[in-house]
This record gives structure tokens, sequence and C-alpha cells, in this order.
């Protein structure tokens, strides 16, 4: 019972092996995973359950599959790190690894033996081979490496190959692959996310953490300053970029880090990442009667064209009410009075007299969104575009094998190759007729 169990055990293995390094097993794997990576796009990711029980409730009418009980049973609210899709990852990589030791380095340790053909009659196989009736067994080898072909003699044969890089290819793209898995998969269980809105001159702290893996780590002592937020506007008013000019503190205050932000071109400290995202009005200081500066709160309202506006009061009495209203950070705005009529227009650091009262509207206080990310898995992902691009590049090469063999004082050249087959009988021509010119 031993023997026919530990028999059993190795009939398993050698069953796994063999599925695992199976290349419709690894196409049906990645056809599932982009089947489930469709649904994760399709349904809303990352959302309180509210929102599920909102827009996918079951109705007496029809009994739907893709409803919230589904979505929360089987994890589709959050595929991506969910453990039976991070499984079948695991799988998938796994199934290119095996592949490639069993099948591409192989394939790519047999493309560097060199061995000999005896016969004539085996280059009738061949596509495009020459007899050559003039020439030297030297000359023929010569020309072999003119053509930049590795060549090995024995007697009256020669073997060359070129393009052996060509072959590395598959190799890079499974490489490409695993690591952009385990990239993104450490990303996702390591790496966080943070979202601030913080207004100018004001520090802040990861304190908003929108997005965390499962080991992610938070650094508790990370302190940053917004030194300013300003924005450039085209000539038809229209935003032609926002800047934010960030300071990276130490727990003493101690500036490490400088860098003006703006979008896709963010700052990088110590594996965060900090992003411009957005920005905001938030108040205006104004000083009544040159008495102490007040902060007026301003609200944001979108209109029917998609413009926001910023509006406060400056006055609650309902009988002297007094509203600001802004379009932009260019420092004016715009006064009415209860009545919605137009008062005036100002400017900011100047002085207006306004129902009596001597007003100066010191400043505006913007506010800049910021978006704070860890993903360590990036230097890795970052790895796996270079090997895909290399195998990219690698593929276009072609790999060309040539054999000669001389009987009867005849030459007989044929080869095989990968891609190019008419590229490559023109070359097997072309040192065919070199070859007999020397």
């Amino acid at each position: 019972m031993q023997i026919n169990l530990r028999f059993n055990k190795k009939d398993v293995r050698w069953y796994l092996l063999r599925l695992f390094s199976n290349l419709q097993f690894s196409i049906i794997l990645l056809l599932v995973i982009a089947s489930f990576s469709i649904i994760g796009t399709i349904i809303e990711q990352n959302k309180d359950i509210d929102f599920y029980h909102t827009h996918y409730n079951i109705s007496d009418e029809h009994l739907t599959i893709l409803n919230w009980k589904n979505i929360e049973l089987f994890g589709l609210n959050h595929i991506y790190t969910t453990w039976w899709f991070l499984t079948l990852l695991f799988i998938f990589s796994l199934s290119l690894f095996i592949c490639s030791l069993s099948r591409q380095i192989p394939s790519l340790q047999n493309a560097r033996r060199w061995y000999f053909y005896k016969n004539p009659n085996q280059f009738k196989k061949f596509t495009g081979s020459q007899e050559i009736k003039e020439t030297k067994i030297h000359l023929l080898a010569s020309c072999l490496q003119k053509f930049n072909y590795h060549t090995f003699q024995q007697g009256n044969s020669i073997y060359g190959y070129k393009g052996l890089l060509g072959r590395l290819a598959p190799i890079f793209v499974h490489a490409s692959i695993i690591l952009l898995l385990i990239g993104s998969v450490l990303g996702l269980v390591s790496g966080f996310s943070a979202q601030e809105m913080v207004p100018s001159g004001e520090l802040f702290r990861l304190q908003n953490i929108i997005a965390s893996g499962k080991f992610s780590y938070i650094p508790q002592n990370f302190s940053a300053r917004v030194n300013n937020f300003i924005i450039e506007y085209n000539q038809d008013n229209s935003i032609s970029q926002f800047f934010s000019d960030i300071s990276i503190l130490n727990t003493k205050g101690k500036e490490l880090k400088r860098s003006t932000i703006y979008v896709n071109s963010p700052l990088r400290f110590k594996g965060l990442t900090i992003y411009q995202t957005d920005w905001d009005i938030i108040a205006i200081r104004i000083k009544i009667n040159n008495t102490d500066t007040l902060q007026i709160p301003l609200k944001q309202v979108l209109l029917p064209n998609n413009n926001k506006i910023w509006v406060g009061l400056i006055s609650q009495d309902q009988d002297s009410q007094v509203s600001l209203i802004l379009q932009d950070l260019k420092k004016q705005a715009t006064l009415y009075n209860k009545s919605g009529e137009k008062i005036m227009s100002v400017n900011m650091g100047e002085r207006y007299l306004i129902d009596n009262n001597n007003i100066a509207f010191l400043s505006i206080i913007p506010s800049t969104g910021l978006q704070i990310k860890s993903d360590p898995g990036l230097p890795i992902v970052y790895t796996s575009f270079f090997f895909l691009i290399t195998s990219v590049s690698a593929s276009y090469i072609s790999y060309s094998q040539i054999w000669i063999i001389e009987k009867k004082h005849v030459f007989y050249i044929g080869g095989v190759t990968n891609r190019a087959q008419l590229t490559f009988e023109e070359e097997l021509l072309q040192i065919s007729i070199r070859s007999s010119k020397i």
C-alpha cells in the first residue's frame, strides 16, 4: 500500500507539472482572469454596502443573478483583493514559471547545441536549399561569418546559427507577465492611498486614508506643508495648469525636501508619491474698519454650464446683507446686495467704502487637492515593462540555422528560420554566389 501511495503521489505531481506547463491551460486561466477583470470594471468597486443595496436590489418581479447578496457573497465589490482572484493570479504565474523552466529554457539550450547533417537527402526538406560546385569549405565558412553566423565545422560539414537573442523573446514575455503580477499584487496588499484637501499655508498629515492593503504601513510621523497654491490661466480664462508648492518636514519642523508639483509631475519622497488632483477656494480674508481680520467662508456652486463660482456673505444682517462672488483665483470679486443687484467689483489688496464701512479685501484662501500614494510594487511593475519592451524588440530578430555538407565535390547548403523566410532564402542565395566568386 505504501508503494502504491508513493506511485500515486508521483503520478499526481507529474500530472500537475504537465497541466501547469500546458499552453492551453495558461490561456484558459488568462481568459478567466480577464473575464473577472471585466466584471470588476462593470460593477463599482469598494463602495459602501448601502450603494449596492440601492443599485443592485432584489425585487419581487424578477430575481437577478447580479444582486447585492451575490455581490457581497462572492466579493464582486472588491474583486481584485479577493482570495480567489489572487489565487488565480498565483496559479497563472506558477504556470508561466513552470512553462519557462520546462519548455522555453530547454528550447533555448537546444538552440545553442550544434549538430551536423551527413546525407544530402536531408536538404530536400529545406526551402531554398542550394547546390554549389565551384567553391571550398573554408570559403563557405568565411561567407557565413560575414553574414554574422556562429559557425562550427566537423570535417566537410558546417553548422551555423545566428539570432539566438530572438529565442529569448518568449522567456522575456513570461518574465514580464510574472513580474507585472507580482508587482501589482504587492501594491494591492502593502500599498495605500490617501486624499487630502489642504488650504494654502497649512500643514497636513496622512489622515484621510481611502484605500489600504492588509499589510500596508502608514507612516505616522509624516508631515508636510503647502507653501503656496497658484493657477495659470489661458487668454480665454480657461485653466492652463495649477501648481502646489509643497515642503516635506521632519518631526522638528525642519524642511527635508521642497518641490512644486502639478498634474503629471508629482513629488516623490521615501516611497511616497504626492499627486496634484484638484483645487478649491475655501475662504476670503477681509478687515472691516481696521478691526481684527475676518475669514469669510465660501461655498462652491456649480452652474448649469459646468462652470464654478464661490459664494460668501460679508454681512449676515438682512437689512445690509452683502454677498460676495468669486469666479476664479485672479484676485477679483463681485459684490451684490440682498436684492441680487451688483454693487461693485473689488480687487484683493485694496480698500473700499461699503455701507459706511471701510472694508479691506486682503487675500483669497485656496486649497489644493492632493493624493498621497505608496506602492511598493511599482519598481517591479516598471521592471516588467522593461522586460516586455525587450521581448518585443527581441521578437523581431530572426533565429536562423544553416547546414552545409560536401559530397563528391558538391556542396549542399540549406537551413531554416523562424521568420522572414523570403529574406532568409535570399541570404542563402547570396552566400552561394559570394562563395563561388571568391
